[in-house]
């Protein structure tokens, strides 16, 4: 109250001053609308001070009881948010089944093809094999391919090995002679070609049977298509997985018992998961059927795997194809 009326004083002495201007040969002053007063006293009390013209009367001192008693709430200004508006699709959910597997489109060419001879092909030794490598190579890599011919109890007629390095570019052709010694007059058997990266790992298997004759009438059939036997459409090749499950799909022309086997290998050799998948008995064209499973898997660190699903029948070497991928997995 006594700071209020030091103020008021002082205001009145302001007034007193500015009527004396208003004598004659002086403007008329402007006069204030009544309402807007107070607002202008206050403005102008406080102008005063800023200009240490008036000096305010020092403030009130209170006892400690005083203050707790008359103490002047905390003032928190709060600004009530407007509520915000999102707009949210409706969303229909249909609980069903999964889309259906289909065929990739276009069918992916196989890595290792055989173009002569084709599937039950009768041959005598020595017989010309044809075979393209349609895969082209990473930077720095090379692959080791591994030619067998195998009899109709497992037993290793033939085996033949050459390199292809980067040096050699994209994909090629590769055609030599085959020998082999049978004691029967005709005899089923099994050529197989498999590639093996630089970690000894087996990339890709592609097999034909064939019957070797001793004596006869040779018959070279052609091929069928070049399409791969069995496409691993997941995992993706070089993507990053973490977790320890791998989620398998893919579709396969062959498929003993309606099931394949998975195997992971990292690059030391080690076998850091495996598993048997089941499947489908559905046609999905071109004698294709679907494949899909989850495989464990235990890995301490990031590491660099190869997924290699395997149609096994137990005939001759006991693989009919391989496919693989290698991506990388995480904990």
């Amino acid at each position: 109250m006594v700071h209020q009326r030091y103020l008021l004083c002082s205001l009145g002495l302001i007034f007193i001053a500015a009527g004396c201007s208003s004598l004659p040969g002086n403007p008329p002053p402007t006069f204030i609308p009544e309402e807007k007063l107070p607002t202008v006293i206050e403005l102008t009390a406080q102008a005063l001070v800023d200009q240490g013209l008036v000096t305010p009367p020092p403030s009130p001192t209170f006892s400690s009881a005083q203050q707790t008693e008359t103490a002047a709430p905390t003032i928190t200004s709060t600004v009530t948010p407007q509520p915000s508006i999102s707009l949210t699709p409706t969303i229909n959910v249909v609980m069903g089944t999964p889309e259906p597997m289909t065929l990739p489109d276009p069918l992916p060419q196989a890595e290792i093809q055989i173009i002569n001879p084709g599937r039950l092909s009768r041959v005598k030794s020595p017989f010309k094999l044809h075979i393209f490598l349609a895969s082209a190579l990473s930077n720095n890599e090379e692959l080791n391919f591994q030619v067998s011919l195998y009899g109709d109890d497992g037993r290793l007629l033939v085996r033949e090995l050459f390199s292809r390095e980067d040096g050699d570019g994209g994909s090629s052709h590769h055609v030599m002679d085959m020998q082999f010694d049978i004691k029967k007059t005709a005899e089923t058997a099994r050529l197989e070609i498999s590639s093996l990266d630089q970690y000894e790992r087996i990339t890709a298997i592609t097999t034909t049977d064939l019957i070797l004759l001793s004596e006869g009438e040779i018959e070279i059939k052609a091929i069928q298509d070049l399409f791969d036997n069995l496409v691993i459409q997941q995992p993706i090749s070089s993507t990053l997985i973490q977790g320890d499950i791998l989620i398998i799909q893919g579709v396969t022309r062959f498929a003993f018992k309606d099931q394949l086997i998975v195997e992971l290998i990292n690059r030391d050799g080690g076998q850091v998961g495996s598993g048997i998948i089941p499947v489908s008995s559905e046609n999905l064209g071109h004698g294709y059927r679907a494949f899909e499973g989850e495989i464990p898997y235990q890995v301490g660190s990031p590491s660099w795997i190869r997924v290699q699903v395997i149609a096994r029948d137990g005939n001759f070497s006991g693989i009919q194809h391989l496919s693989s991928v290698e991506v990388l997995v995480s904990p």
